[in-house]
């Protein structure tokens, strides 16, 4: 199986069958059209309602099992599933052979998996993975797509769900599905063991077909889908990216609608990482997205498509020695037109629990802010970059043959360094980081370069004056906390443009404080407004909309199992103490939380809509809440709760936009982003497109 594993829209049609004194009869395959499938199915059947009770299929089924590879491919919806049940087993129900049996199961966290047993060949194999499933969309059942290939010749087991490949995994002791042994009884919504009905299962499958066949990935490829989503970014595509994390939406103008995002190769690791930051955009409502290119990259490291481990012992492995940027935000600058993207930096081998935290990176002359440098075999920050990129050894306070250009690239005497770049991989049960022969540029940010940047966090600056279809290069920020104070952290998501004035505001935090960034002159020079927040380790994300003119709300992630909010009502200049919003639960570590102002009425009042995982025992229950304000005093009742999935499914980071045609457009990470079980997920950022009814009902 190769590892992308994303189903075009093509193929097949399947129809039901019926029930006939309690047992299922036998469509024959001629009825059904199978498209470029090359063989026809063994058993095909549906509809079945699953109770708490299983179907038995063994008379139509059995007896046609054969050979030593399989394919499942099942069409079943589950909104109020049990914690644990199984969809479709196969098993010994002999008594004394009860780990005799194969089963498709799921549980209520949106897991999928199987086991494959068999006691007397000391096979007991368990694959799965995490947030692999939709319960509902817009408060109907949603039909998942799944497809199981027990493939002999690779001794791979391979699951696909809604056009995606979650699990593939080979084995050295290879057992056919066909081949456990005493095998008497096929079920739906169960596993029979020792006579006993394991697993019950609540929901429907709407269709089921078996194959004595591996089928092909092409094959695979043409069964269609009914996905309430669509992957604006996705493992394989321009970006090379297997994991991507902390997306953005903001509608232009224009009407073009603008997302970026983390593409991410280290896993799904925070920096330290190796991590990219890529932009896509739609111009037709969100229906079509552009293929994705860079806002910001480095070259230190190959863009690699790298499978990261989820086992125990290798999941945490890190990237070590990469330059990263991480959590992008946009906003348009509506009197020059262009789009301005800001995004954190971190040198190489740099994330948030290390980078300096005394150091801004940068010493002042004069009243001007120069970038610091250190040598290679120096103990010190003996050098700075000045005007024209001349490096200057301030020791002698006099200018050196180097010169840092635009793209923060070292040069001797005008001639351009390089470095190796690194590929990584995970030999001997390790990971690897080693020289691939391939010369970059040198580039003050990498690990190899001749100079070296403070290893701090900095916040970029790129901007894009063709609406996203390329980006300049990127410029570091100056220090808005002094010289002996790491940079403020981004708050992913939108940036703020003010109606009435040419003001931008983009919102970062640190220890005890919320640090607005704010621009009068589109970007070209930015000053700071501090507000005091009661947290001092908080990551405090926030997001700002402007209720009226001048008058700015910011909602922001805390440590008290609460959203909080502060207003400024004079256009950000000061700020309001800090008070929570009641009716919203989040984990004591919080989430980020993605708001906008909604541009029509509802229920005859200006509305505000957040979204925000809704519970207090992990990154689920998504919603989006619908906010009523109130012109007297600017305060929001909250009235409207949408739910996105079930309640205990996966939602942690979002964003929402409101589309051209007054549709929410909603990006999300649609797993729990802080559990260590459901690190290193592909194609979890998904994108579905609501409507304001939806939201209202």
């Amino acid at each position: 199986m190769n590892k992308r594993g994303l189903y075009s829209k093509l193929g097949i049609s399947v129809v039901g069958i019926s029930l006939l004194m309690g047992v299922p009869t036998l469509i024959h395959a001629n009825e059904l059209n199978y498209g470029q499938l090359s063989i026809s199915p063994i058993f095909q059947g549906g509809s079945y309602q699953l109770n708490n009770k299983s179907i038995d299929i063994s008379p139509l089924l059995l007896d046609k099992l054969s050979g030593e590879s399989q394919t499942v491919v099942m069409k079943f919806k589950a909104d109020k599933p049990n914690s644990l049940q199984a969809l479709f087993g196969l098993s010994n129900s002999k008594a004394g052979f009860k780990n005799n049996y194969f089963s498709i199961f799921m549980r209520d966290s949106g897991e999928i998996g199987v086991e494959i047993r068999d006691a007397q060949k000391g096979i007991n194999y368990l694959f799965s993975r995490p947030a692999s499933l939709w319960g509902k969309h817009k408060g109907q059942a949603v039909e998942n797509t799944l497809v199981f290939v027990s493939d002999s010749k690779d001794k791979t087991y391979t699951m696909y769900v809604n056009g995606i490949e979650v699990f593939s995994e080979t084995v050295d002791t290879f057992l056919p599905i066909s081949n456990i042994n005493g095998i008497d009884k096929a079920t739906l919504g169960a596993v029979n063991r020792e006579g006993k009905e394991h697993y019950l299962a609540k929901g429907s499958i709407d269709e089921i077909s078996l194959f004595n066949k591996a089928i092909s990935d092409q094959e695979v490829s043409n069964i269609p889908l009914s996905n309430p989503f669509q992957l604006i970014f996705q493992s394989g595509d321009s970006t090379q990216a297997n994991y991507f994390r902390i997306p953005t939406l903001y509608t232009l103008s224009s009407g073009r609608v603008l997302s970026s995002i983390d593409a991410r190769y280290g896993g799904t690791h925070d920096s330290k990482s190796k991590i990219n930051i890529a932009t896509s955009y739609s111009d037709d409502n969100g229906k079509t997205w552009s293929e994705p290119i860079f806002a910001m990259k480095f070259n230190d490291y190959e863009e690699q498509l790298v499978y990261w481990p989820r086992d125990n012992k290798l999941k945490n492995s890190q990237i070590s020695g990469s330059a990263s940027f991480i959590d992008s935000s946009i906003v348009e600058d509506k009197k020059s037109g262009k789009t301005i993207l800001l995004a954190d930096v971190m040198p190489a081998g740099i994330g948030n629990n290390n980078a300096n935290k005394a150091d801004s990176g940068f010493k002042e002359i004069n009243g001007h802010y120069y970038l610091k440098l250190k040598k290679n075999g120096d103990n010190d920050f003996r050098y700075t970059v000045r005007e024209n990129g001349v490096v200057y050894d301030e020791t002698t306070n006099k200018p050196t043959n180097y010169t840092i250009n635009d793209k923060y690239e070292v040069l001797e005497g005008g001639k351009s360094l390089t470095v190796e770049q690194y590929s990584v991989d995970f030999d001997s049960g390790s990971l690897r980081e080693r020289h691939n022969g391939k010369q970059v540029p040198m580039n003050v940010f990498y690990k190899d370069s001749l100079f070296k940047v403070t290893p701090t966090n900095y916040i970029a600056m790129t901007t894009s004056q063709n609406r996203g279809e390329s980006w300049e290069q990127f410029k570091l920020l100056p220090p808005f906390l002094g010289e002996k104070h790491n940079g403020t952290y981004l708050c992913p998501g939108q940036g703020l443009a003010l109606k009435s004035s040419n003001r931008l505001i983009f919102v970062t935090y640190t220890s005890g404080e919320l640090t607005y960034l704010i621009s009068d002159d589109s970007g070209q020079t930015w000053k700071k407004s501090s507000a005091s927040i009661p947290f001092k380790n908080a990551t405090a994300e926030a997001q700002m909309v402007e209720l009226r003119d001048g008058v700015i709300r910011t909602f922001f992630r805390t440590t008290t199992g609460k959203i909080a909010y502060m207003t400024s009502r004079d256009s950000g200049e000061t700020w309001s103490e800090v008070s929570y919003i009641d009716g919203i639960q989040q984990t004591s570590y919080g989430t980020q939380v993605s708001a906008i102002k909604y541009s029509q009425l509802i229920d005859g009042k200006e509305a505000v809509i957040l979204s925000t995982p809704n519970s207090r025992s992990g990154r689920k229950g998504g919603q989006l809440v619908v906010g009523l304000v109130n012109k007297e005093d600017d305060s929001i009742d909250w009235k409207y709760h949408y739910d996105i999935d079930l309640p205990s499914y996966g939602y942690a980071y979002s964003a929402i936009t409101e589309l051209p045609n007054h549709h929410i457009g909603v990006l999300f990470e649609k797993y729990d982003s802080w559990s260590r079980n459901e690190l290193h997920l592909s194609n979890v950022v998904q994108y579905i497109d609501l409507e304001i009814n939806d939201l209202t009902k």
